[in-house]
C-alpha cells in the first residue's frame, strides 16, 4: 500500500534522481540514497519498500518532468514542422538527462525482462503518442509521405537517442577519441543544446522535411 507523501520521501527521490542522472542504476544505492537524503534506511524501507519500488519512483517522476517540458516546448511551436523539431529537441534533451541509466534499462529490455518492458511501455510511452501524431500531421509534406508513421518515427528518434546512450558506452569503457577527435571535445559538440537542436533539424531533413 501506497504511503502518504512527505517531506521524508521527497527527499529521497531528489536523492535517487541525483544519483540516477550522475552514476546511472548501478550507482544508485538504498545507502546511498538515505546518506545523500539524510534520512534513514527504515524510513526508506516504510515508504518504497524495495530498491526496485524506489526505482520505479524515480524514473516515474523524471519521466513526468520530461512530459511537462516535452509539452510546453511542442505547445510553443508555430507550425507542424516546428511542433515535431520541438518535440524531437525534448527527447533529446531527456536522453543526455537519462545516459546514465539508459543503458542499463535497454540491457534489460534486450534481454527480455518482461517486469522492465512492462514498466517502460506502461510508463515511458506518452511521448511517443505525441510524437506519432506530429509525424501524421507533417506525413503529406515529406519525402516519405507513402511509409507509415511508425517508418517516420523510427526514422527520426534514434538520431536523438543513439548518440547520448553511445556516448556514456564509450566512457564506460575507456574511449578517449573517436576518429582522431578527442571524446571530450565531441562530448560538448554532441551534448549541447546547440549540437541537440541541429541533430533534430538533421532528423527532419532527411525524411525531406
Amino acid at each position: 500500500m501506497a504511503r502518504p507523501s512527505s517531506d521524508t520521501d521527497l527527499k529521497l527521490k531528489a536523492a535517487g534522481r541525483k544519483l540516477l542522472q550522475e552514476k546511472g542504476i548501478t550507482g544508485l544505492s538504498v545507502r546511498g540514497a538515505c546518506r545523500l537524503a539524510g534520512v534513514n534506511t527504515g524510513m526508506f524501507h516504510y515508504y518504497f519498500g524495495s530498491k526496485e519500488e524506489f526505482l520505479k519512483a524515480v524514473l516515474k517522476e523524471l519521466y513526468a518532468e520530461f512530459m511537462y517540458n516535452f509539452k510546453a516546448g511542442v505547445s510553443a511551436a508555430g507550425t507542424p514542422r516546428d511542433r515535431l523539431k520541438a518535440a524531437l529537441v525534448e527527447v533529446g534533451k531527456f536522453a543526455l538527462a537519462m545516459r546514465h541509466a539508459a543503458p542499463m534499462l535497454f540491457a534489460d529490455l534486450a534481454h527480455g525482462k518482461k517486469e522492465a518492458f512492462a514498466f517502460l511501455s506502461g510508463n515511458f510511452t506518452e511521448h511517443v503518442k505525441y510524437i506519432a501524431a506530429l509525424a501524421a500531421e507533417c506525413r503529406p509534406a515529406s519525402a516519405v509521405k507513402g511509409h507509415s508513421v511508425p517508418f517516420i518515427i523510427v526514422g527520426v528518434l534514434p538520431v536523438m537517442v543513439f548518440p547520448m546512450l553511445m556516448g556514456e558506452v564509450m566512457e564506460r569503457n575507456g574511449v578517449r577519441d573517436l576518429g582522431g577527435i578527442p571524446l571530450a571535445k565531441l562530448r560538448g559538440e554532441i551534448f549541447s543544446d546547440e549540437g541537440i537542436a541541429e541533430r533534430a533539424e538533421m532528423a527532419l531533413r532527411g525524411i525531406g522535411l
